[in-house]
């Protein structure tokens, strides 16, 4: 389905905001699509509903930016507005997350099935992205009583033991800058919550 989104005329746009599509990236790729993809990660973090004055607030970006970004992610259908104007993430997101997670776990499965066979435990199998951790896979135990962790959830490095695995050969100083990053709340009574202490455990 194309994208072609019509003009509205809630917030006026600026000549300043009309060229920012045409901006290189400080990444070499297209500003634009890096700021409507943040938009989105941002809404996310947000809990899926948002308004705009909040995202510009978050993100720095003018309201005329965002709410052009905006407009067009609603044309395309992976974000849609409320009765009451604040934006939530839209349904055309869940076709992309569901095809991403079945490619993975088509991959991962017999993987996975073969480690529940050998320990009788749930294997799960999660990717480091950008500063946190994700589940990408799963293949439960037949235990009646076995630990659930939901495929998609994010939580910090510091907080799991496989946070623990997947940093256990980064470089120290690396390690510290994500720590730094993400800062180390305490997830439980038991959570490392000092650099020191996180570095100790993943000799």
């Amino acid at each position: 389905m194309p994208c072609l989104p019509e003009r509205t005329a809630d917030v006026p746009t600026s000549s300043a905001s009309a060229t920012d599509a045409a901006k290189p990236a400080a990444s070499g790729g297209v500003q634009s699509l890096e700021r409507a993809f943040d938009l989105l990660e941002r809404m996310a973090d947000a809990g899926g509903e948002v308004g705009l004055s909040e995202l510009s607030a978050s993100s720095g970006l003018p309201l005329p930016t965002i709410h052009r970004l905006m407009r067009t992610l609603v044309a395309c259908g992976y974000v849609r507005q409320q009765p009451n104007r604040r934006y939530a993430l839209g349904p055309r997101l869940i076709r992309l997350g569901e095809s991403a997670s079945r490619l993975l776990g088509t991959w991962a499965r017999p993987y996975l099935a073969r480690l529940v066979e050998e320990t009788g435990e749930t294997a799960n199998m999660a990717l480091l992205d950008g500063d946190e951790i994700v589940y990408v896979a799963q293949v439960p135990s037949k235990h009646s009583m076995r630990m659930f962790t939901e495929v998609g959830r994010r939580v910090l490095p510091h907080s799991t033991g496989v946070g623990k695995a997947l940093l256990a050969h980064t470089p120290a100083e690396e390690v510290r800058a994500l720590l730094a990053r993400t800062g180390m709340p305490a997830a439980t009574e038991k959570t490392i919550t000092t650099p020191e202490g996180f570095l100790e455990a993943l000799e």
